[in-house]
């Protein structure tokens, strides 16, 4: 299994063009890997999760393509982790026949795609689903799909707002397993005793918060509990013993330069995330 890291910033990515705070001014002049996209993650070359408005131009960046994709997950509504216009570029094609998409989504996000197509050019869910080559699937916490060569485990997140719905992912194929663990505070009593079962050869973990250890919130993490939970994770058998603890979804108010994360994360045996990172999962180790 390849895993390729599309963004790894938060909502505006790093910079944020309005912004001149040191951290954004750090990235331009820095570039390379402290420059971030909002967040996606794309495995091999057909299953995307998540499609906030980066994911095209990402792509473009890392000379990827995105024609062969028949799975997209939608771990909630935010606007970095669903654009509803990218739909609409499925129908732009030119040459190109594309395989039907199955977008694994909480209701409430897929609600809120059918309402924006509905609203900008009077389509409904039937008229969509055919226009854009697409069928959504609702999901949620506890459900298990297969898709294709994938299959797909739904965890809950702590992401605190009540209203909306908001799931985690764990997607495996005969080879290899990956956790996609954010956005999401700290993990609850419940999520811990799910992911007992499981052994993962990577895990993202949100890494939103920073090196604050006076902070506390419900909906991303502090440095502090991204290091915590990648050590109880290989400490419990979650993640293997060679297994990957990737620290991601990094935002200008905290996150400093790429040097300066991996100076702070990678001792704590936790690797730091950056925009077109691609691990090999139960592949053979090269020459």
């Amino acid at each position: 299994m390849k895993v390729i890291v599309l963004g790894s910033g938060g909502g505006s990515g790093i910079p944020n063009p309005f912004c001149l705070c040191a951290n954004c001014e750090t990235a331009r002049a820095n570039g390379g890997r402290s420059l971030r996209n909002s967040p996606a993650v794309l495995i091999n070359d057909d299953l995307l999760i998540d499609c906030g408005s980066d994911v095209e131009n990402s792509a473009r960046q890392l000379g990827l393509r995105l024609h062969n994709l028949r799975t997209l997950i939608i771990t909630h509504r935010h606007s970095d982790h669903l654009h509803p216009w990218f739909f609409w570029e499925r129908r732009s094609v030119s040459g190109t026949e594309l395989p039907l998409l199955t977008v694994y989504a909480p209701q409430d996000a897929i609600e809120d795609v059918v309402s924006f197509y509905q609203t900008s050019v009077a389509w409904d869910r039937e008229t969509l689903e055919q226009r854009t080559r697409t069928v959504f699937r609702p999901v949620r916490a506890g459900m298990m799909k297969l898709a294709g060569r994938y299959r797909l485990r739904f965890f809950p997140a702590s992401h605190g707002e009540t209203r909306m719905e908001v799931v985690l992912v764990g997607v495996s194929d005969a080879r290899s397993a990956y956790f996609h663990g954010y956005d999401s505070g700290p993990y609850s009593d419940e999520l811990w005793a799910m992911l007992a079962r499981y052994r993962f050869d990577a895990v993202a973990l949100d890494a939103c918060i920073g090196q604050q250890t006076d902070y506390h919130s419900d909906q991303h993490m502090t440095g502090p509990q991204t290091i915590a939970h990648a050590a109880r994770m290989r400490a419990d058998g979650i993640l293997k013993p060679d297994g990957i603890a990737l620290a991601t979804h990094f935002v200008h108010q905290a996150a400093g330069s790429h040097d300066d994360l991996v100076r702070y994360y990678e001792p704590q045996g936790v690797t730091v995330a950056y925009d077109g990172l691609t691990l090999a999962l139960g592949e053979p180790a090269g020459p």
